[in-house]
């Protein structure tokens, strides 16, 4: 099983690994019987930087392993505080709620795996749109978790923070294991590591079911490899790449005054013709250069290639009689570039420790949006048919000077942003159209100012420490909106936090004051394809997070965040945030040494989520959510048997909730009236999975 980080020599902390792939934590030794025929859960592993900030954490596979994970957004909910929305279908992009901010699809979280960029600039259907879908959760080791906008390293979308999945596979050999569960769930994954290093392997999933309602049904198939070597003289190489394929089906919403009358049950799907198809392929090559004093470099390049074609109508028929359905599509390509560089330096006789980065990213799409019939899909409308080049340039640079007991850390960011773009329906109202679309560019740069200060109430590494920090985050802008020779209006983020944090062997716990300003805010509205600009906004809050590692074989991780997000001008709250989050994972791994068991290894786990009430608009407010999901796993040598069940209770619970006005039926009078709208969150569902392990 893997502990929690550990407090690194100096050296470490000075040009520790530059390598994001590595798994965070020390080794731990594997008991007799562990050692006889099953092998520990972690390998040697590099030790990790201390947190610089009071609300950094990672996660480790240990605790991701607690409760059941059947796909990506099954991790994210591990994170303190974070909320993670599947409200339309398997293959969509999940919606994220963070320290008070509606991230939608991923407008405010910066999600990077294994060095890859996951958000998508300008999207069709919502701005850092981050689709995590084709990471296979088995091979998560860790989640580095940085809550805020307080580091140099941290670009667009990171607003309300950043989360990156570290990579790997925790058993070397090949492990096979089959899934077969309720509403037709059936699900396959190979992983293979050829040797000692985690961070060399390759995994498929091969995923499909029917759902547990109408217009639930998807397929997906996914492949991720990564390759780590040493040429010698102290240079590494990494490679990773990956495929992905997917097409599900969306149900939509149902009205709640349609289910009260009984009129629509809870599983309902509104309209048929709701979904979509996304594929997704990456490569990630780079090299880690030799030691040079104490300086460590590393150099990488990637490219991604994505496209997505999506059907939702959430509104019936309230604005045209055709239908009120959306298809969207986004084609994109990804090609980038970055350089970082580590190393301490004596000034005035203080060793300070550097860090600095570099890199440019180049997004070429095309996009479109078109309205279609309900009756049998033909299109009737073009509404949007643009394609654009995107180029964001970055450098930034971080320094870190330690006084006794205090240490003070500063840094800034810049970062160019230049936008070509061809709008071919611009100016379509007939008193403006020449028939030849309006091509036009912007450019603009955003400066960010990063600050921290730091306070150990002792001399051991698991000291009490308080921390100070502030940090300038920033969107970049859609790309469709801006005007000839603008200058690109980033939406800049102000943001400050006050905490303290204790690291310790068998615990660690967080706890944080923060706060954030966003200057003229915007929302994407999917409800009806349009971004909704607020104003100014603020948000403050409070969290706290535990890890815990009492007993061998025992982890918790529990945590909690309370949030308040307002309008500035006209002093109300904004809608869908969430105000109350609190989770826990509690797991346990280890041999009872019951006869009966034959010496078998037994895993026992559990999630519980609850989510308070969110704001709605015209002062409604959501319901309730409290959800408990449960695993229990046994295994002997190279066989084992897993049993999932989520939403253990069963609960009725609304994974999402919205108001606005709709039509669903065409023979109903039209109406404006708003009225509450959901779309279900999943029944109990149970799974059995057979592993084998060679």
């Amino acid at each position: 099983m893997q502990g929690p980080p550990t407090e690194p020599t100096p050296a470490q902390a000075d040009d520790g690994p530059l390598n994001s792939t590595q798994v965070r934590g020390p080794p731990t030794e594997p008991t007799p019987a562990q050692a006889d025929d099953a092998p520990a859960k972690s390998t040697v592993v590099r030790g990790a930087r201390p947190a610089q900030t009071a609300s950094e954490v990672t996660l480790g596979r240990d605790i991701l392993d607690a409760a059941p994970r059947r796909n990506a957004v099954d991790l994210l909910r591990a994170v303190p505080g974070l909320v993670a929305s599947q409200h339309s279908g398997e293959g969509k992009a999940q919606q994220l709620f963070l320290r008070g901010f509606d991230a939608l699809h991923g407008q405010d979280v910066e999600l990077d795996v294994g060095g890859l960029p996951v958000n998508e600039v300008s999207h069709i259907h919502a701005l850092g749109y981050a689709d995590i879908n084709f990471v296979i959760p088995e091979v998560v080791q860790s989640l580095e978790v940085t809550e805020g906008s307080y580091r140099a390293s941290q670009g667009d979308f990171a607003v309300a923070g950043t989360v990156r999945m570290a990579l790997g596979v925790a058993e070397p050999g090949v492990h096979l294991m089959g899934t077969m569960g309720q509403y037709g769930q059936r699900r396959l994954v190979a992983t293979v590591r050829p040797g000692e290093d985690a961070g060399t392997f390759a995994a498929v999933e091969l995923g499909e079911g029917r759902g547990f309602g109408a217009q639930r049904g998807y397929g997906r198939a996914s492949l991720l490899a990564q390759a780590t070597t040493s040429l010698g003289n102290g240079v590494t190489v990494r490679a990773l790449g990956g495929s992905y394929v997917t097409r599900f089906d969306s149900p939509g919403v149902v009205r709640e005054d349609d289910l009260l009358a009984g009129r629509e049950d809870f599983f309902s799907a509104a309209l048929g013709r709701q979904g979509g198809s996304v594929s997704r392929h990456q490569l990630l090559l780079g090299v880690e250069l030799p030691r040079t004093g104490n300086g460590r470099t590393k150099l990488e390049v990637f490219g991604v290639l994505s496209d997505l074609r999506l059907r939702n109508n959430f509104t019936g028929y309230r604005v045209d009689l055709r239908g009120d359905g959306l298809e969207q599509t986004n084609d994109g390509t990804t090609l980038g570039a970055r350089a970082e560089h580590r190393r301490s330096v004596n000034i005035l006789g203080h060793k300070v420790a550097l860090e600095l980065g570099l890199g440019a990213r180049r997004d070429s799409v095309e996009q479109t949006q078109r309205r279609y019939r309900e009756s049998d899909g033909t299109f009737f409308s073009d509404e949007i048919d643009a394609s654009f080049t995107q180029t964001d340039v970055w450098s930034w640079g971080e320094a870190r000077l330690p006084l006794g007991r205090w240490s003070l850390r500063l840094g800034g960011r810049a970062d160019a942003l230049g936008v070509e773009v061809f709008d071919a329906l611009a100016f379509r109202d007939p008193r403006y159209y020449d028939g030849q679309g309006h091509a036009r560019s912007a450019f603009g740069v955003h400066l960010g100012a990063k600050a921290g200060l730091e306070y150990a109430l002792g001399d051991s590494a698991d000291a009490w420490r308080l921390f100070a920090s502030y940090g300038d985050g920033f969107r970049s802008p859609q790309a469709r909106g801006l005007s000839e020779g603008e200058r690109a209006p980033f939406v800049s983020i102000r943001g400050a936090e006050v905490g303290s944090r204790k690291d310790g062997e068998h615990w660690a716990l967080q706890l944080s004051l923060f706060g954030s300003q966003v200057d003229n805010d915007f929302f994407f509205d999917h409800t009806v394809g349009t971004t909704v600009y607020t104003g100014e906004t603020l948000r403050s809050g409070v969290s706290a997070a535990l890890q815990a590692r009492p007993l061998p074989g025992l982890v918790a991780s529990v945590s909690a965040t309370l949030a308040h997000a307002y309008v500035r001008a006209s002093d109300t709250l904004l809608p869908y945030f969430a105000p109350f989050v609190a989770r826990a994972d509690v797991g346990w791994d280890g041999r009872p040494g019951w006869p009966w068991l034959g010496g078998s290894t037994l895993s026992l786990g559990t999630g519980l989520t609850f989510i308070g009430p969110r704001p709605l608009p015209f002062n409604e407010r959501s319901a309730t959510v409290f959800l408990a999901d449960a695993h229990v796993a046994v295994r002997r040598g190279e066989l084992g048997l897993r049993l999932e069940v989520s939403n253990v209770l069963d609960a009725r619970w609304r994974d999402g909730e919205f108001v606005y006005s709709s039509r669903f039926d065409p023979s109903a009078p039209a109406s404006l009236v708003p009225a509450r709208h959901f779309t279900a969150g999943s029944p109990r569902m149970a799974s059995l999975s057979l592993e084998l392990h060679l």
